[in-house]
């Protein structure tokens, strides 16, 4: 058993599965049926948030409450469609890092900004719900990421210390809450990959699951 970590607690969309090209594409297709624009740089900026935040962000930067929620009801149709019907992809190295954390008999749990249906949605046709102990999703804490609320409450429902658990995200926002959490963090950086300067409380910045796996095994072995 590690001695140096006692759980691993894992973001999802971006890190483990290959969604956030999927959540771009539909703001897009979106945008396009409302006859809207949307920069990429917009979406890039969206990367790690939860729905609500999504609003908060689109109102402030289209000037329009009514135009983020219309954007957001259509957005959210177009994204069920290609979940439902089109391949949701994992990241590489997910299942080999899985295997490994199962075999040492860490604890493991998903903490997400998504909301619980659509994370359930996610975790079953991907096979990846079989590897975890529990799941928090965003609509079931009080303040999404950046805010620590998702991660404390896995740590909590795992029965593990805060201080004794690794993070693994993807996301600047995903960072900023394990960091909140008085947790370890790996960031493997998915569309985003963030400047230095705000990287910098991450205990590793990774190119790949992969790369992430050498760092848990080396972090197990000090």
């Amino acid at each position: 058993m590690p001695q140096n970590y006692d759980a691993i607690l894992f973001d999802m969309d971006g890190l483990m599965i290959d969604t956030e090209r999927i959540s771009m594409e539909s703001w897009r297709r979106a945008a396009d049926e409302l006859d809207m624009t949307l920069s990429d740089q917009l979406l890039l900026d969206m990367v790690g948030l939860s729905m609500r935040r999504c609003t908060e962000f689109l109102s402030e930067r289209l000037g329009s409450q009514d135009d983020a929620v219309a954007l957001q009801n259509v957005g959210r149709r177009h994204y069920w469609q290609m979940l439902e019907h089109e391949e949701i992809p994992l990241k590489h190295g997910i299942e080999a890092l899985l295997n490994w954390a199962l075999a040492q008999g860490l604890p493991r749990a998903v903490a997400t900004s998504t909301q619980r249906q659509l994370a359930d949605i996610k975790l079953g046709r991907t096979g990846l719900s079989r590897y975890f102990d529990t799941v928090v999703a965003g609509d079931e804490v009080a303040h999404t990421k950046p805010a620590p609320d998702v991660y404390l409450a896995a740590a909590r429902k795992l029965g593990v210390d805060p201080q004794r658990c690794v993070v693994l995200e993807d996301s600047i926002y995903g960072l900023h809450a394990g960091v909140a959490a008085g947790m370890r963090v790996i960031l493997v950086p998915d569309l985003v990959t963030p400047p230095a300067d705000q990287t910098h409380h991450a205990l590793a910045v990774c190119q790949d699951l992969h790369q992430a796996l050498d760092v848990l095994r080396q972090l197990a072995d000090v």
